[in-house]
């Protein structure tokens, strides 16, 4: 009985911020043709029998335009099943059911260690600390921690931590600590550091180019990539931007996220930052340089999706990743790959993915059923 009536509560709250966000979010930027109010919230309420969850996304995607269909787009729910079911075919496919292959891409340092073994560029690392314990990739002995810290820049990265929560820049300058652009303490520093497993990384700076539209953290650009019948092909992508002087372009941090053109090898016309519920915002330019995203030209798009593409070769039991790329002066270098791409994002700045990826997981798992 109590949780039919919790249930109930939230199905009555669940309309109450439908009929809100339907009536009090609007994004004009990009249309003059609109669907009336009447029509978004019978949208949301599709969307919402269907999947059973609210689409705090439907602005976002510009669903409220004229012509937009939601049957382009694709739910988080469904998308995870989608991907769960290709992904347990392909290991019965391989004979490999038995196996569980989750951390090659949940753990960093697994992930770093394995493509850079395979001769896929990754960010160089010095090793891995284990609980405040240094292990240097270069050294069979266990090293000192102290000896690591006394380096004047060095990225860690808790292997499993998503966003910013498990990110450090540690710097020394002029006899003081920073972590993450602010000062700190040696004993907080490795008090942070005696918990958990982090992974050690040189600290990498972006392409001139993008230096130019922010210089304050690395710069990273997400290619997706999806299996099709014939092998991994490029899906969406998007170039990630750091703001107010952040030094990652994580979205927890207010970074924005540029649609990429791949074609012209260019960033899209808008930016999008605050992906939460119920507002998003649109830029055309970065708000801190005030470059305009339109038509600026990224270096590499196309090497940096030929690069993705030859890695998720190896990732054979893998439906989708979604590749972080640092473009630098020096070249390309993988930095992670995530499981799950953040097709929120990329719907909002590529449209809808629903299609290309239902036709996938056909050529795969319906044909493979045969």
């Amino acid at each position: 009985m109590i949780n039919l009536s919790i249930t109930f509560k939230k199905f009555l709250y669940d309309q109450y911020k439908m009929l809100d966000y339907a009536l009090n979010s609007t994004y004009y930027y990009k249309s003059l043709a609109l669907k009336s109010k009447f029509r978004v919230y019978c949208e949301l309420l599709k969307w919402y029998y269907k999947y059973c969850e609210r689409n705090k996304m439907y602005f976002a995607w510009g669903l409220n335009e004229k012509g937009k269909l939601l049957s382009d787009y694709m739910s988080r729910k469904e998308f995870l099943k989608i991907k769960s079911k290709v992904e347990r075919f392909l290991l019965d496919l391989n004979c490999i059911s038995s196996l569980n292959y989750d951390v090659v891409t949940k753990d960093k340092f697994v992930t770093n260690s394995f493509l850079s073994a395979n001769n896929i560029p990754c960010i160089p690392h010095y090793g891995v600390v284990i609980r405040g314990v240094f292990y240097c990739i270069d050294n069979s002995e266990i090293n000192n921690l102290d000896s690591l810290l006394d380096k004047e820049e060095l990225v860690f990265k808790d292997i499993t931590l998503e966003f910013s929560d498990g990110f450090i820049l540690y710097q020394k300058r002029d006899g003081c600590i920073l972590k993450n652009g602010k000062e700190t303490s040696l004993f907080e520093v490795k008090k942070i550091l005696n918990n958990g497993v982090w992974l050690v990384q040189k600290k990498l700076s972006s392409h001139k180019s993008l230096r130019m539209i922010n210089d304050s953290a690395l710069n990273t650009t997400r290619i997706v990539t999806i299996r099709d019948k014939n092998g991994p092909v490029y899906l969406t992508g998007f170039q990630a931007f750091a703001r107010n002087g952040a030094v990652t372009d994580s979205g927890s941090g207010g970074s924005i996220y540029v649609g990429i053109d791949i074609k012209k090898e260019c960033l899209k016309e808008y930016g999008l930052y605050n992906t939460g519920d119920p507002v998003c915002t649109f830029l055309s330019k970065h708000p801190d340089s005030g470059i305009t995203f339109k038509d600026y030209k990224i270096p590499f798009l196309k090497d940096a999706i030929q690069l993705c593409i030859k890695a998720h070769n190896l990732l054979y039991n893998n439906f989708i990743i979604g590749w972080d790329v640092a473009i630098t002066d020096d070249g390309l270098f993988i930095v992670e790959a995530n499981e799950k791409p953040g097709m929120k994002v990329v719907q909002s700045l590529d449209g809808g993915c629903r299609r290309k990826i239902l036709d996938c997981y056909q050529n795969i798992v319906c044909k493979g059923e045969k």
